[in-house]
């Protein structure tokens, strides 16, 4: 953390500096990867977060978007000795009206495989797609899988589960990520104005 104003009126953020222009008129960043940011924006305060923003705003244990999708019935997943994301029923119970609702929050998806079944029972949210973590999750009731990117490794292993997969794709789950960041912050704070950029 770089520190710069100590009061932060305007907050920016963004996924990665290279999303910035090259004047920023905030009192203060957020940046999901300040790898290349290097001396930019002398005096302007940087708060960077990589590991968890990715658990707790992308496809990770994401209560935020379990609360926003009306998701009920919630738990943590523990599989070899960490967290990986969150088990859940949804409101929708058929795959269409479940890709749907995802179409409608995120703005697209980045690819799917339809589950053998069309009726949704329950519902996992990874942020990671091995075969074997697959066969742990079949093995607990869920049948539809929520994740960033559909890895093709893991695709066989999914098809002989009858498996539903919803590849939300990388960049799109951390934009919404970062904008439901900005909107907890401006919750939290209302005297704090956010701007998101590199959505284009």
């Amino acid at each position: 953390m770089r520190h710069g104003s100590d009061t932060i009126q305007a907050l920016a953020l963004a996924l990665d500096s290279a999303d910035l222009p090259p004047e920023v008129h905030a009192d203060a960043l957020f940046l999901h990867r300040s790898f290349r940011l290097g001396d930019q924006f002398p005096g302007l305060g940087v708060l960077a977060s990589h590991d968890g923003f990715d658990a707790a705003l992308t496809t990770g244990a994401n209560l935020s978007l379990a609360r926003r999708l009306g998701w009920t019935h919630i738990e943590r997943l523990h599989w070899q000795g960490k967290v990986l994301g969150l088990k859940a029923t949804p409101p929708q119970r058929d795959w269409n009206a479940l890709t749907r609702a995802l179409h409608s929050e995120f703005g697209g998806m980045e690819a799917q495989i339809e589950p053998a079944s069309s009726e949704v029972a329950s519902i996992a949210l990874i942020n990671a797609m091995r075969p074997d973590l697959l066969t742990f999750l079949a093995g607990l009731g869920v049948n539809a899988c929520i994740t960033g990117q559909l890895r093709p490794a893991a695709v066989p292993r999914a098809r002989e589960l009858g498996l539903g997969i919803a590849a939300l794709g990388h960049h799109r789950s951390e934009l919404w990520g970062l904008r439901q960041l900005a909107r907890e912050l401006e919750q939290q704070f209302p005297e704090l104005h956010t701007r998101v950029y590199g959505e284009a």
